[in-house]
């Protein structure tokens, strides 16, 4: 009856409205107790994918941008595409959040993912490759023989820690520039602690022992690449 109405409005030439279905966001109509509508914040669970913005549409539009910035057939980038999602899984879970250049860069050099997975497992033998690779999937286009050296150095300052297992459930550790370096400024500052044992407890207080340029994340570099950035140094360390 409803649709039968919007036709009816929609098709009369004098009708001065703009007559449509409206897509709620929202699988249910939810209120409390006062007839207040429960926001997502309150009940994510009820908030629905937007339309066409499900795991296909999202796969369509990942093949066309990518397609777009190599210049290659769409064919041919589904095809690589596939050959990805074959050796991380994970990143076919995520395709919408990952970033696109971050997607055309390995579909653009299968071989050097391929290389890439590898050399982090010689770096993190007994590493979950696949859930780090899930949750950050730009590890496979670092430098991987210097994250090799921090992660080595690392190992030797707190040989008592299993850090494969522990990089497996924080992959956001690999931000640290030089994590053996927070690893002795945690002891620098609880002199009376064993820093082996704080972090063994809570690992993620090697985050917080980074300095204000290293923890601001930008778009275009950390707080120190931007500033060289302004200031007309693009050798600057990092780049």
């Amino acid at each position: 009856m409803q649709n039968d109405a919007i036709a009816l409005l929609s098709g009369m030439k004098e009708n001065p409205f703009s007559v449509g279905t409206y897509h709620s966001k929202r699988a249910t109509h939810k209120v409390n107790e006062l007839g207040d509508i429960i926001g997502e914040d309150e009940a994510p669970e009820n908030i629905l994918e937007q339309p066409g913005w499900d795991s296909d549409g999202k796969l369509r539009f990942c093949v066309a941008t990518v397609s777009a910035e190599l210049a290659m057939p769409e064919a041919e980038v589904s095809a690589k595409l596939q050959q990805l999602f074959q050796l991380a899984p994970g990143i076919e879970r995520r395709v919408g959040e990952v970033k696109t250049a971050d997607l055309v860069r390995m579909v653009a050099s299968i071989p050097d993912v391929v290389a890439a997975f590898v050399r982090l497992r010689e770096i993190l033998p007994g590493a979950d490759l696949g859930k780090i690779v899930e949750s950050r999937p730009s590890v496979l286009l670092e430098d991987l023989d210097a994250l090799g050296k921090r992660v080595r150095d690392l190992k030797e300052e707190t040989p008592r820690l299993n850090w494969d297992a522990i990089l497996t459930d924080f992959p956001q550790m690999f931000e640290i520039r030089d994590m053996a370096a927070n690893a002795r400024e945690l002891r620098r500052k609880f002199p009376e602690g064993d820093a082996t044992e704080m972090l063994g407890r809570q690992p993620t207080l090697l985050l917080a022992m980074q300095s204000g340029e290293d923890m601001i994340a930008y778009d275009h570099g950390s707080l120190r690449q931007v500033k060289a950035t302004i200031e007309g140094d693009r050798t600057h360390d990092g780049w």
